[in-house]
Order: C-alpha cells, then sequence, then structure tokens
C-alpha cells in the first residue's frame, strides 16, 4: 500500500527500529526490493534521484511502475516513494503532482533563509498528505571547519514544520 511514511517512522522510532530506503534505478531492482520487503513484512521507502526519474522516463511514470507493482505483486506493506534530494522547489512538486508520498528538497548549498523560505513554501503545498524533508549543512566539505552543521541552525530550519531533517 502506497502511503506517507510519518506515521511508520513515528512507529519504528518508537520500537528502535529503523526503516529501510532504497533508491531505485529500474523495473527489476524496484521489484526485487519490494517482493523481499514483503518476504520480511517490513514497510519500505523507495527513493528516487531526478536522475533515475529521467533514466526511467519521468515522473509519473516511476509512480506508475511502483502502484502496478504493488497491485500486481500483492505487496501489502507501506510503501513510500521518495524524492530523494530534489534541487529545486518545482521538482518537488512535480513529484507531488506524480504521486509521490515524500519529498525532500535539498538546499543545503543555499543560505540558510534561503532554504528555510523554500522549505516553508513547499510545506504548505505538501501537508498534510506528503512527508517533506528539508537537508542542512556542508556535504563533501574538505574545509575542516565546514564538517558540522551549526545546531541553531537546524533548529531553524525545524521549525518550518518539516517531516524529517537530513544535516551533516
Amino acid at each position: 500500500m502506497l502511503t506517507n511514511m510519518k506515521k511508520e517512522l513515528i512507529n519504528a522510532k518508537n520500537k528502535k527500529q529503523a526503516i529501510p530506503q532504497f533508491n531505485i534505478n529500474n523495473l527489476e531492482w524496484t521489484r526485487f526490493i519490494l517482493e523481499e520487503c514483503q518476504k520480511e513484512n517490513y514497510p519500505v521507502i523507495l527513493g528516487v534521484s531526478e536522475g533515475a526519474i529521467k533514466y526511467i522516463g519521468g515522473y509519473k511514470t516511476v509512480v506508475n511502475i511502483i502502484k502496478g507493482l504493488i497491485s500486481d505483486l500483492g505487496i501489502t506493506i507501506p510503501v513510500s516513494i521518495h524524492l530523494d534530494h530534489g534541487s529545486s522547489k518545482e521538482s518537488c512538486i512535480k513529484a507531488i503532482k506524480a504521486g509521490f508520498t515524500s519529498v525532500m528538497l535539498d538546499k543545503s548549498k543555499e543560505k540558510l533563509d534561503i532554504n528555510i523560505k523554500e522549505t516553508k513554501e513547499l510545506i504548505e503545498l505538501a501537508h498534510p498528505n506528503v512527508l517533506v524533508e528539508a537537508e542542512i549543512g556542508p556535504i563533501g566539505s574538505t574545509n575542516k571547519n565546514e564538517n558540522y552543521t551549526n545546531v541553531e541552525d537546524c533548529k531553524k530550519l525545524i521549525k518550518t514544520n518539516i517531516d524529517t531533517l537530513l544535516q551533516q
């Protein structure tokens, strides 16, 4: 069943468990992941990068493939389709309109005020049906002084009412 994973994440946290996210690139990979998670009776997040979306054929194609597999394979576990590292608010909106149940707006390279502004705007469009993840902090920095995210900046971004936060 296709779902917003927020409830499942809360349940997993309370049970001190994790929910796996696997990034998918094709039909065969997606089928294998769904079948194996079904065997284990374990929820799964299917992450899709913008590059994979282009390769597979588009946002709607990705959603239709996953919905088709869920139906045809009799998948009953919670499944979320997540736009992983969406580069813009517009790409997140395309994903939402196509049926993704979760999006990540990756504005980690932008100034904090821009990250907060765009994240807030996206949340207004996405909630309550679509989970929103934001990202903050230097990723892959070679500067020793930039290897950690400022906790106060994280607190400011959390106040946007995001569902999850990826920080470095």
